[in-house]
């Protein structure tokens, strides 16, 4: 999987709608509407514009990802059997706006695909999108939803949209009152990949991932979340995907206050800087305080130098980070670098003292 070279950037402050793929510099994949599964039309001069994304000479295929030789003996990056492309001239600017095409910032692209959310250079090129949710099969009543609290595409109830648990090791009898399990078919059914089914001691049968039974926490009572962490047993969110996290940080539960990004050294909360806009809701409500990726990548390192660090302390990455997923590094007056993450660049605040703390 291309770790190093995904860049998974939201159109929406609201949800994740729709990501794009990358390259090792954060820069836009393509893919043109005249491939084929696994075989590439653009030759001639259409590679003088887009050329294949190629990959390394030890690549593997796994997964959604494979590799195509194409004529000129170069060997080419496919995603989900599209092969992936990169723009030679200047990408279009901005980020697409879900459904609708509008940009708010006024960064209008050389073309824009009507219908969708995605902007490309040129007709019948689109930016390539991550949709892992395409290729993973799972039984009716369960859904693969990216979730941030839980840092990845996690398993989730078709019809309310509730967060599914498993647990490591073997657990005695769960408190019906607070646990339920996610319900199969009363019939025999067809194995799903890595779903199967477990019958219970009661006769009822239930769905398990990995030959874990999964389970739904009755508290919780919106999507996204995760309170079964806080109930005092060893459940974690039922993960098919990971989303990629920096070492230095952690995202801890907090009963009374839901998760916290922190850093995993001394658990002190970490805080992003983005440009004001009004906005009705407190920001611990849940989901009240959101942001674009526009808006927090336009304040920059600039947010806050000099006499500033001394309250609000910059979350530093080592010399030798890079950019991947929704995380990017950037390089300070100093020279030092700086985690952001999606658009917003990080710090910690001077009077934080314990895990947990918001001031």
């Amino acid at each position: 999987m291309l770790v190093d070279v995904m860049q998974f950037i939201t159109n929406t402050s609201a949800q994740f709608l729709w990501r794009r793929l990358g390259d090792e510099n954060g820069r836009p994949l393509y893919t043109y509407d005249q491939d084929e599964p696994g075989k590439s039309n653009c030759r001639g001069e259409c590679t003088r514009d887009f050329v294949a994304f190629a990959a390394p000479g030890h690549a593997r295929a796994m997964g959604d990802w494979g590799l195509l030789r194409r004529p000129e003996g170069i060997v080419q990056w496919t995603y989900q059997g599209r092969p992936l492309y990169r723009y030679t001239g200047v990408d279009p600017k901005g980020e697409p706006a879900g459904g609708g095409g509008n940009n708010e910032n006024n960064d209008l692209p050389e073309y824009h695909d009507p219908g969708s959310s995605v902007y490309s250079p040129k007709p019948g090129w689109r930016r390539a999108a991550y949709t892992p949710e395409k290729t993973i099969k799972v039984p009716a009543g369960i859904e693969l939803r990216s979730m941030m609290v839980a840092n990845g595409y996690a398993l989730v109830t078709a019809d309310a949209g509730k967060t599914i648990y498993v647990f490591d090791d073997a657990v005695g009898s769960l408190n019906p009152l607070e646990w339920a399990p996610v319900p199969a078919p009363l019939f025999s059914v067809k194995i799903i990949g890595d779903f199967s089914v477990v019958v219970r001691e009661d006769g009822k049968r239930q769905w398990a991932y990995k030959g874990k039974p999964l389970y739904t926490f009755r508290a919780d009572s919106a999507k996204n979340d995760i309170r079964g962490l806080d109930a005092g047993v060893a459940a974690r969110v039922a993960l098919v995907y990971k989303h990629y996290i920096p070492d230095s940080v952690a995202i801890n539960s907090y009963p009374r206050r839901g998760p916290l990004m922190v850093k995993k050294d001394d658990g002190m909360t970490i805080y992003t800087q983005t440009r004001y806009h009004l906005q009705y809701g407190g920001r611990q409500w849940r989901e009240g305080y959101r942001y674009t990726y526009l808006d927090a990548k336009g304040v920059g390192v600039e947010g806050c130098t000099e006499a500033c660090t001394n309250t609000w302390r910059p979350f530093l990455a080592p010399d030798d980070a890079h950019s991947s997923g929704f995380w990017e590094v950037a390089v300070r007056p100093d020279g030092t670098k700086q985690w952001v993450f999606r658009g917003a660049h990080l710090y910690t605040f001077a009077r934080d003292t314990k895990p947990g703390d918001i001031y």
